[in-house]
């Protein structure tokens, strides 16, 4: 701080805080004989080189009190400075969420959705993850000499170029990832993740995931929870009545265990510890141990490696081939597998079937309803109008379900034709197959009525039969 006094020693001035103001201090004056102006203080800060941001009201003003009132006035300012705005430092700005937050959904009707909760934040392959701020320069200040004064320009900022991303765009200035995946945000870098590992049981604090890469589950999935994953999927424990749905292969190391409403369906293998009264739906089926009482439908292969218990119960079916150590159980309870055709087209021509006879029994009901409208119009029985109006509709619709059987003909001649049968198919059983079980290939058919041991069942061109050796 700088202070300067006038020759008078009437009043005084400090410049202060880096010379970006000016105070003023006037002490009584009148009393001496002498007159202090306006002027004569501009003048005085004018010989002391201060020239910017001078307040002529605020000198006025305190002259005026010092006049009325006859008093000193003190540190009242009369100058000030325009400070410098330092520049901004660059920054990141990321264009998707990185600390996601588990938020229950609230629907319409006010309840919450517990299940359809996710910690993830999916992008896919190229996608704009982050952008660079540039740091801005500042602005220029100016002191009360009329010096500027430099501002503090913003310091550079990086990209937080992680695992899976990189630096794109003509300026260099992008975010991008490299890959579909999960986006992770630690140690200040930001990377996609290709798998996506949860450490405990998918379960209300976690909620559904559907994920681009793959997924690594360390606990147990509850029931009612899906899992929709891109990649390949590996679960530490035990999977309850929970829907699985993945491109890639499963793993899951504990069993698949619930009361009929847990799915797996993949378009890999599914590797599993046991399986007891749940659906699978894959490429190949492989389990370690025992499958009791489940629907498993494969396009190549099902494998059971179960000792004294491999497949009891429940309806299994393979493209290719079956092999299990033993098939059914001592108590004979009724187990079907089938082998040589492709359950997906199987399960399109049950469908076309199933419709076919439901249009049927549709039609059948509509020919009984114009035949009654009929004999009411020849006995001339009630409202004719009214039975005329009846018989149009119901004709109308008759003619709909007409088109649609034939349309469904159609489609089940495709289906069957599509329906071929893999003749070289086989069911392995190399320890115990019991009665109970049924075998089919194809449309061939194989009651077991009494045990046997260590047989292949396949199909004899020979006999035109399923045959076992």
């Amino acid at each position: 701080m700088s202070e300067f006094k006038s020759d008078n020693r009437l009043f005084s001035i400090k410049v202060a805080d880096g010379a970006i103001k000016v105070f003023l201090t006037v002490y009584p004056f009148k009393e001496k004989g002498v007159e202090i102006t306006v002027n004569d203080i501009l003048k005085f800060l004018k010989s002391k080189k201060i020239e910017f941001g001078i307040k002529e009201d605020a000198i006025s003003v305190a002259l005026n009190k010092v006049i009325q009132e006859n008093i000193t006035v003190e540190n009242i300012l009369i100058a000030e400075g325009v400070n410098a705005i330092d520049g901004e430092d660059g920054k990141v700005e990321f264009l998707v969420e990185i600390n996601k937050q588990v938020k229950p959904e609230v629907k319409d009707n006010g309840k919450i959705d517990y299940y359809n909760v996710s910690i993830l934040e999916n992008v896919e392959g190229k996608q704009i993850l982050a952008k660079l701020i540039d740091p801005t320069p500042g602005k220029p200040g100016k002191n009360v000499y009329k010096e500027p004064i430099a501002p503090i320009p913003g310091k550079p900022c990086s990209l937080p170029v992680g695992e899976n991303t990189k630096i794109s765009g003509k300026d260099n200035k992008l975010l991008i990832s490299e890959i579909g995946g999960n986006v992770v945000y630690q140690g200040g870098f930001l990377s996609v993740k290709s798998c996506y590992i949860v450490e405990d049981d998918i379960d209300f604090s976690v909620g559904n995931i559907t994920y681009k890469g793959s997924v690594a589950v360390k606990g147990n999935v509850k029931s009612g929870f899906r899992l929709n994953v891109d990649g390949n999927l590996e679960i530490g424990g035990t999977v309850e009545d929970a829907v699985i749905n993945t491109n890639g292969n499963v793993l899951i190391k504990g069993g698949f265990v619930g009361s009929g409403r847990g799915i797996i369906n993949s378009k890999g293998c599914v590797t599993i510890g046991f399986c007891r009264n749940q659906t699978i739906i894959a490429e190949e089926v492989k389990i370690l141990r025992e499958a009791i009482d489940c629907s498993i439908f494969a396009k190549n292969s099902v494998e059971v490696k179960g000792g004294r218990l491999s497949i009891a119960g429940g309806q299994i079916t393979a493209g290719k081939i079956i092999e299990v150590e033993t098939l059914g159980s001592r108590s004979e309870l009724f187990t079907e597998v089938e082998v040589g055709i492709d359950y997906s087209n199987r399960q399109s021509l049950l469908n076309i079937k199933k419709e076919m006879n439901e249009s049927a029994k549709a039609l059948n009901k509509i020919e009984k309803e114009l035949h009654t409208l009929n004999e009411f119009k020849r006995e001339k029985m009630g409202d004719q109008s009214k039975f005329a109006k009846m018989h149009e509709d119901i004709t109308s619709q008759r003619e709909e379900l007409k088109k649609k059987i034939e349309k469904l003909n159609e489609m089940n001649a495709v289906a069957l034709k599509r329906l071929t049968v893999n003749k070289d198919a086989k069911v392995v059983v190399n320890r115990s197959v019991y009665p109970g079980v049924v075998i089919r290939i194809g449309e061939n058919v194989m009651h077991i009525v009494e045990e046997h041991y260590d047989k292949v069942f396949f199909f004899s061109n020979e006999e035109d039969d399923i045959k076992m050796t």
